[in-house]
């Protein structure tokens, strides 16, 4: 982490109102020295402090065992170190381009401050990286509660849906984290899923490698 972001997140109060778990998410923000892969991983996660204070003010909770019928939808936003419309910026920043089945929901996380659901999902076929077999997929947002928590309104992965996944390995938790919206695409059709095929292979063709 450079000394200018460190400077900028060290400036930050932390609302008294927070829940313990944001606090401590927030703390450990602020202390992270990083590894090079964890370093680029935060270039896509730290910018998004906003969205953690968000989610720690809608309050405690982990995922259910059963999701609410009805659940309260809130949305928070957040911001990126790059462009990540840009399909051969997101393919430079990404280490895994795939496509693959979403088998369940497996889990939640909240170590880094920000609610997070984790899938199982069949790998089908790989555009960057070599992935085999079953992966877990990391999202940003979930159920707290009964509140759902949607990143950019990104919703959350579907159970027996394939999708475009543009990810990047967290080697610590072992899954596969995708950027919001732009990183999960749900394919509609065999013909989607040429198309999404066809672009992103040209998007890692020519690639922009995130420093």
């Amino acid at each position: 982490m450079s000394n200018k972001i460190q400077k900028e997140m060290n400036k930050i109060e932390i609302p008294k109102e927070l829940s313990d778990r944001s606090r401590i998410g927030i703390e450990k923000a602020k202390t992270e020295k990083g590894k090079s892969n964890k370093k680029k991983w935060l270039a896509f996660a730290a910018p998004s402090l906003a969205a953690i204070i968000a989610l720690g003010i809608a309050g405690p909770g982990l995922l259910p065992n059963q999701p609410p019928e009805n659940p309260v939808i809130q949305t928070v936003q957040t911001s990126h170190a790059f462009d990540v419309t840009d399909p051969q910026r997101l393919v430079g920043w990404a280490d895994n381009v795939f496509v693959g089945k979403v088998v369940n929901m497996s889990g939640t996380s909240d170590e880094y401050g920000m609610l997070e659901t984790q899938f199982k999902v069949e790998v089908a076929e790989n555009i960057k990286g070599e992935l085999q077999g079953e992966v877990t997929v990391n999202q940003q947002g979930g159920y707290e509660g009964k509140n759902l928590i949607l990143v950019e309104n990104d919703q959350l992965l579907k159970e027996g849906e394939s999708y475009l996944f543009i990810s990047r390995m967290n080697g610590e938790q072992n899954w596969h984290t995708v950027v919001p919206v732009y990183g999960n695409i749900m394919i509609e059709s065999e013909a989607h899923k040429e198309e999404m095929l066809n672009k992103y292979k040209k998007a890692y063709q020519e690639e922009i490698p995130f420093e």
